[in-house]
């Protein structure tokens, strides 16, 4: 007698979210689907814009609440041409649709922006409107940097950048009985997306086994030492270009938003330990506090979309020679903590990178925190520097990093790092060797180029030639030098 076919099916894996008042429940989701085709293609939301589908130009931009790691719903707005679907598990989006009152009445931020006549062709103005909503949203009156930062991540190619700071300005003063109302709609977010969160459990896609979401880091664990070639996607502000632009295929995926232990940034004693899940937005409002000269490179990452979206472990764990965050860390002697099912490593950071493309990464291990030293004395000399062709919102020409703590009994602690001088982030051996033997003589650009073009010989690309890269670097050296010697600060674009 024939054996019957077993036709039976996987079960169906669901991703549930709310988008502006709807419920969304997205049954075996195509894991490398982003948010914007979702809303434009899927559900006909066309208010949100594709224009560069790689996170640079804000006419995708949206809100995405969710509840931290401290208990908190917090709305921070993202590029949705780089977001996919598997990420915004139990999360709360607002794209420009869901701005319009019951009655259609407009929100006082796009009032302002008709007002100010903030829109000329309209394609960029969804963007505008949903990052001066965020702003709007936190409640304070911003000054006018706050208003730049926050629209740092949006381009405007026809009205210009005056009617719309105007609109941000006039749509802070008014709406405030709106906003107390939208105070008790987060209230009753909170407890839906808090509802939708309890009880769930881990989500590991069969059909195909294409993608997963733990919940924990023992989940993570589990799941990596059963898929260790399984590409970790945090902030996807990387990937989300792999796919949109280079159509790699990354599968399988695993989704790591949702693990709150690797968001915590916590002091403790002599260190800072940084979840790897920790955004740029969160370093942002922490590490400044230890390290000022932080707070304008870190603003000069990207826009606030990318910001609120891009991760330090993510940063790190690219091992690109550009990479903003590697300089800093490698100056500042930060160790990173490697995890996997059977156990943990410690390494310096410095030392994960080993040649262009290869990190010193296991297969199934994950960056869980790192430990970055706070500053023993208060004359330590640090200071960090990113050049790139726009000043903000730009890939990196050149980075550096200058890190110099002086003791009267013994050797100082010098280490000088740089990125886009090599095929990897890298210290510059030979010239700390020369600003400790020969500090005295720290002036003269003969002693300063030799020993840089020791330590580096640049590739020449779109963003720079060799030439240029080692000019620049050895400019950046004399301005760490000058504010070693003289206190004097330069702004390369400005002048002293």
């Amino acid at each position: 007698m024939a054996k019957a076919c077993d036709n039976k099916k996987p079960p169906e894996v669901e991703i549930q979210f709310y988008l502006n008042q709807q419920f969304i429940s997205v049954s075996n989701p195509n894991p490398t689907e982003t948010l914007l085709d979702f809303l434009r293609l899927n559900l006909k939301l066309t208010g949100t814009k594709e224009g560069c589908a790689e996170g640079d130009c804000g006419a995708c931009t949206v809100l995405i609440g969710k509840i931290n790691e401290y208990g908190e719903l917090v709305y921070r707005t993202a590029n949705s041409c780089i977001i996919f679907l598997p990420s915004l598990a139990y999360c709360h989006v607002i794209s420009v649709e869901g701005l319009t009152g019951k009655s259609g009445e407009l929100h006082p931020v796009q009032e302002a922006m008709i007002e100010a006549s903030g829109a000329q062709c309209g394609f960029c103005t969804p963007g505008f409107v949903m990052s001066l909503y965020g702003l709007w949203l936190k409640g304070s009156k911003p000054s006018k940097q706050k208003i730049l930062d926050s629209l740092q991540g949006n381009l405007c190619r026809c009205t210009g950048y005056g009617p719309i700071i105007e609109a941000a300005f006039k749509a802070t003063k008014a709406g405030s009985i709106s906003r107390k109302g939208s105070t008790l709609q987060q209230r009753n977010w909170k407890n839906k997306l808090t509802k939708l969160m309890n009880g769930k459990e881990s989500i590991v896609s069969e059909i195909p086994k294409s993608f997963s979401l733990p919940r924990t880091i023992l989940e993570l664990k589990t799941i990596l030492s059963h898929n260790k070639e399984g590409t970790i996607v945090a902030g996807s502000t990387d990937i989300g270009l792999w796919v949109n632009k280079s159509f790699k295929n990354v599968k399988p995926m695993i989704f790591i938003g949702q693990i709150d232990e690797l968001k915590h940034i916590k002091i403790q004693n002599d260190k800072i330990v940084v979840g790897a899940m920790a955004s740029y937005t969160d370093l942002l409002a922490v590490l400044p506090r230890y390290f000022p000269e932080l707070k304008q490179y870190i603003n000069q990452i990207g826009g606030d979309q990318i910001r609120n979206m891009g991760t330090i472990g993510g940063n790190i764990a690219n091992g690109s020679p550009i990479g903003d965050l590697a300089p800093i860390l490698i100056a500042l002697g930060a160790k990173m903590a490697l995890v996997n099912h059977v156990g943990s490593r410690k390494i310096n950071v410095e030392s994960f990178f080993q040649s262009y493309g290869c990190q010193d990464l296991k297969p199934g291990e994950f960056i869980r925190y790192f430990e970055i030293p706070l500053k023993q004395k208060t004359d330590t000399k640090f200071r960090v520097y990113k050049v790139a062709k726009r000043r903000y919102e730009d890939i990196t020409t050149v980075s550096a990093a200058f890190y110099f703590e002086f003791f009267a009994e013994r050797q100082p602690i010098v280490r000088f790092a740089f990125g886009g001088m090599a095929e990897i982030p890298k210290r510059a051996l030979t010239l700390e060797k020369v600003f400790k033997e020969q500090a005295s003589s720290l002036d003269q650009d003969l002693i300063i180029s030799k020993a840089i073009a020791m330590d580096f010989s640049p590739l020449t690309d779109c963003r720079g030639s060799s030439e240029f890269r080692l000019k620049l670097a050895q400019n950046l050296f004399k301005k760490f030098a000058m504010y070693v010697n003289e206190g004097i600060e330069i702004d390369i674009e400005k002048g002293p």
